[in-house]
């Protein structure tokens, strides 16, 4: 049964409460009560809208009154009344829970062949706390509104404003306002509800030298109204590839704040809205993106269905809580983004462009980077909201593929935010063998890992079969933009050099040995005599001018160091002089000279023309090509008494002043 007070005002703009507040109270809305105001006016009258403001006053926020309308009399309402419920009103807004002050619009022509005398103003407290309200409202021949403090707007203009200061030179009978430029329609028919049949919605018309590929289009401290629009026009050309768009919140703005919005939308031939169908491009919503970070923006190409040349509208849609400052560019690119300034354009002879990336530099536009992962230094990241982190190997040497070399790219995470048993979507560990124009993604890699658990190390292990001389670049990927994720990322190179060097050496981390001095070979396992180094036991001649001979130093090791002793330890007479004066000790032959021979055995002999013959090939050939030599004959690491057995194998005694010329002590 309905008991609410109902209380007859005027709707002139002015609060409705106004008469009833002193002795009835009607402003102070309690839980669940309701209170009510007719306003009187006939359906024939000169009027096309019914604009209502109800404003919460109390400071308590949670105070929820909402409004209900009921239009009544005439033929078409003589028996509606309002009720306890909340269904069966005309129209209503129950917004305020979140808004301290709404606006509620209606148009006469959206209740066609009815015939009413007025309206019931319906407010009813909701919820569980106490509230205060003011209620306006009135019947206009063209849109009104009002202000947050309560004074009364037509066609977007105060009331009480002049003719100068009003955005309109008049309003038709059928509620249409002629709006003075820049709120006037751009085109005689444009989407309803973007603010041109009420002077709200802006049109900036950019001429073409004000936008070119050289010169980009900017407008700082713009401003969008509360629930409003503003349009910019351009010219789009053949020669033009991309278009972006770009609306950055100014600091002293306040658009954007609690559940606010703050949206750009282009549509190619008149002004765009926010419904679907009504714009051809948007800002792809950026799942990393902050609630600090409400910029916008747009861009599309000559690649990008949907593509025109022609005239397009900039669309900037203002916050439904307050006016929104900003700096509106818009920039023109014969190339995507001009290649970030990090490459040069191409036109290929199809007539695409695209980007020839400077060294580091990736991407279609040139715009990633992939930073240096050096091995065995883990990059750690803290967590962070993200789409692609990307990081490049230290480029594979073609030395690396000539021996045993592997690399493992090895990868945790970590996320408070998400990633539960629920979510079935993990990051993954991408890793792609490219070029410079390319970077990993899911649809193109070379290996990839999905990184199941929290906290767990994962590895994509390269063999040296799968291991290519190159580029090789790293992506993290973050499929749940809306988590943030951490992450420890390493990559280890591990390089095996065959027979470990041979102990002569150290191996690099492309698994090649770099030999210590005097050693040589893929193993090391070679010993170069000559330039310091010498084979252990081998023997270099010295000349003894004076004494008619030639001294022998040994080569004699210690460790992976081996060179010849400072003393001769063999002396061999000049060709025609013999040793006289000398006794046999052992083996050896101690102290003695040469003295010129005077016939008989003089040393040589066919033996020892042979080794006088050796022994000059050892001085005229290069130390590796005497080794050569020397191996061949197989000398190279037989003792002084293995080169007497094999000389005198076949050939009879060997010539014994010879033996003992090869054998003399260091002492002569």
């Amino acid at each position: 049964m309905w008991g609410a007070a109902v209380y007859g005002a005027e709707a002139d703009g002015k609060d409705l409460t106004r008469g009833c507040k002193q002795d009835h109270q009607c402003d102070q809305l309690e839980p669940s009560s309701w209170f009510c105001y007719l306003v009187n006016q006939s359906w024939t009258g000169d009027w096309n809208f019914l604009t209502v403001q109800l404003a919460r006053t109390s400071e308590d926020e949670d105070g929820d009154p909402d409004l209900y309308g009921l239009f009544t009399g005439g033929t078409s309402g003589q028996d509606q009344r309002p009720t306890n419920a909340t269904y069966g009103y005309d129209f209503r807004e129950t917004s305020a829970a979140s808004h301290a002050i709404v606006v509620q619009k209606v148009r006469k022509a959206d209740f066609e062949d009815k015939n009413y005398s007025g309206a019931y103003l319906c407010v009813k407290g909701y919820g569980s706390t106490a509230t205060t309200y003011a209620l306006r409202a009135d019947y206009t021949r063209c849109p009104s509104d009002f202000t947050d403090d309560g004074q009364e707007l037509m066609c977007s203009s105060l009331v009480s404003a002049p003719a100068s200061g009003k955005r309109y030179t008049g309003c038709s009978a059928d509620g249409v306002c002629s709006c003075k430029p820049p709120y006037q329609k751009p085109l005689p028919e444009v989407y309803k509800g973007l603010g041109f049949e009420e002077c709200s919605a802006t049109v900036t018309s950019i001429g073409d030298t004000e936008l070119t590929i050289a010169k980009p289009f900017v407008k700082e401290h713009e401003v969008v109204e509360t629930r409003g629009w503003s349009f910019y026009e351009f010219n789009v050309t053949d020669q033009d590839f991309q278009v972006v768009v770009n609306v950055a919140e100014e600091e002293d703005s306040a658009c954007g704040e609690a559940s606010g919005y703050f949206e750009v939308f282009l549509k190619y031939g008149q002004p765009p809205g926010w419904h679907y169908g009504q714009w051809d491009f948007r800002q792809a919503y950026q799942y990393y993106q902050t609630e600090q970070d409400k910029d916008q923006e747009v861009k599309f190409d000559a690649q990008t269905e949907g593509f025109q040349t022609g005239t397009w509208f900039a669309g900037v849609e203002g916050d439904d809580h307050s006016d929104c400052k900003y700096t509106i560019t818009i920039n023109k690119f014969e190339c995507p983004l001009n290649c970030s300034g990090r490459g040069t354009c191409v036109h290929a002879s199809n007539g695409t462009r695209s980007c020839d990336c400077q060294q580091g530099f990736f991407g279609r536009e040139c715009a990633n980077e992939a930073l240096a992962l050096a091995y065995n230094k883990p990059v750690t990241k803290a967590e962070a909201l993200f789409e692609y982190d990307y990081y490049s190997l230290p480029e594979v040497a073609s030395a690396a593929l000539q021996n045993t070399v592997e690399v493992k790219v090895q990868a945790s995470f970590s996320s408070a935010d998400g990633y539960s048993d629920w979510v079935s979507a993990r990051p993954e560990l991408l890793l792609l063998k490219g070029d410079n124009a390319i970077e990993p993604t899911t649809a193109n890699y070379t290996y990839k890992h999905i990184l199941e658990v929290q906290n767990t190390v994962y590895e994509i292990g390269l063999g040296p079969s799968q291991l290519k001389e190159g580029l090789w670049r790293i992506a993290i990927y973050n499929p749940m933009r809306l988590y943030q994720i951490g992450y420890k990322l390493t990559a280890v190179k591990l390089a095996h050099c065959l027979n470990d060097c041979s102990g002569h050496g150290s191996c690099d981390d492309n698994g090649t040995c770099q030999c210590n001095s005097n050693w040589a070979g893929g193993d090391c396992s070679v010993n170069q005599a000559g330039g310091g180094g010498c084979q252990e036991g081998s023997h270099k001649s010295t000349a003894m001018p004076g004494k008619h001979a030639t001294g022998y130093s040994t080569c004699a090791c210690s460790g992976s160091t081996c060179e010849y002793t400072d003393s001769n330890t063999q002396v061999a007479c000049d060709e025609g002089y013999t040793i006289q004066g000398s006794q046999k000790v052992g083996n050896k032959y101690v102290g003695g000279t040469c003295v010129k021979s005077s016939g008989g055995k003089s040393g040589t002999s066919a033996v020892g023309v042979f080794l006088w013959v050796l022994f000059s090939i050892l001085l005229s050939f290069t130390v590796s090509g005497a080794l050569l030599w020397l191996q061949q004959a197989g000398f190279l690491s037989m003792t002084w008494e293995n080169i007497r057995n094999r000389l005198t194998r076949g050939r009879g005694a060997l010539d014994e002043s010879l033996y003992h010329e090869l054998s003399m002590d260091t002492g002569f």
